[in-house]
């Protein structure tokens, strides 16, 4: 944790109530605003609640592998869990769906698609199997909607298939090393509840905002939750698979973005399925995409189909999906 993090987490407390508390408003500009701010607030959040549970993890003696394997895991799909469930528990279903199914294209087209421009991506041996484990709740997850949307018993259904892969992935690793911790306890617990706090407002703020420039817009909330929403909370997976690209960490690059579609389908849409039922028509633009993706990310990888040309088809496919979605 640096020293400019402790300065600045007064402001960053205040600017996370401030957002909670303001009211819609009936202008695009400062819905804008709202959506933006909620953003900053919801990432910032999540780093700080990630790094002070490592902090938490290592004072317990937890190995770097277990770390990772849960907290920082999670960590990364904070956003889309925090965003689709106040989404859901608040009836704003479309938000909660757009988010889900337009962070899982988003993470493929766009965030694999850069990376794989940045550097020819050698996947990991775990990466087609993963790859493949993806698909498969894919369909599960196309199949319950089939009886027009997803209700409390499907959602079960995801959430047992998430702790399944979670079961599957802690067989994987050794122990690691024991992680060292940073921080004095008083000041892990303040970041932690800080970073709780920014977490839920800041999800709050950014389906407030997208709610407010959607119903200005006359457009559907779940473009805007497809579009704007998903590149926001995706960000974290941007951040994490642009830098290992760049360092040449391939496992990390083309896992973080598998491993994040695999929790928004199992934890995020499964826990938001709890909260609410979520009606979801066969024949959206966003899932027909959702699903094409789904099914060439296997097939790319077994291909080795991982270079620049693949990359700039992917980045072009994005671009058509975020026209199709407010079509």
């Amino acid at each position: 944790m640096k020293k400019l993090d402790v300065i600045y987490l007064p402001v960053f407390l205040l600017l996370a109530f401030l957002l909670y508390f303001n009211p819609f408003s009936s202008s695009f500009f400062l819905s804008a605003i709202h959506l933006f701010l909620g953003c900053f607030v919801l990432i910032k959040g999540s780093a700080y609640f990630v790094e002070s549970t490592v902090d938490m993890a290592a004072k317990l003696g937890v190995s770097e592998h277990t770390i990772g394997l849960t907290v920082v895991a999670f960590g990364t799909s904070l956003p889309e869990l925090a965003v689709s469930g106040i989404a859901s528990y608040g009836g704003h279903v479309e938000t909660a769906w757009g988010n889900v199914v337009g962070s899982n294209v988003t993470n493929i087209l766009l965030i694999l698609g850069v990376a794989m421009i940045i550097t020819s991506i050698r996947p990991s041996k775990y990466a087609f199997r993963d790859a493949i484990t993806m698909l498969a709740i894919s369909i599960i997850t196309i199949f319950l909607i089939f009886d027009g949307g997803l209700q409390f018993y499907d959602g079960i259904l995801l959430l047992s298939f998430y702790f399944i892969f979670v079961y599957m992935l802690r067989k994987r690793g050794i122990e690691g090393e024991e992680m060292i911790s940073r921080m004095s306890p008083p000041l892990t617990l303040l970041f932690f509840v800080a970073g709780i706090t920014g977490v839920a407002m800041g999800a709050d703020g950014m389906v407030r905002g997208a709610v407010s420039i959607s119903s200005l817009l006359g457009v559907k909330e779940v473009a805007i939750a497809a579009s704007i929403v998903a590149l926001g909370t995706s960000l974290p997976e941007l951040a994490t698979s642009v830098v290992a690209a760049m360092k040449k960490h391939h496992g990390i690059a083309v896992g973080n973005v598998i491993g994040s579609n695999i929790m928004n389908l199992g934890l995020v849409l499964g826990f938001s399925s709890l909260l609410h039922t979520i009606p979801i028509s066969i024949a959206s633009a966003s899932l027909l995409f959702f699903l094409l993706v789904s099914i060439a990310t296997p097939l790319m990888l077994y291909r080795k189909w991982v270079g620049k040309v693949t990359g700039s088809i992917m980045l072009l496919l994005y671009v058509l999906f975020l026209i199709f979605v407010y079509l």
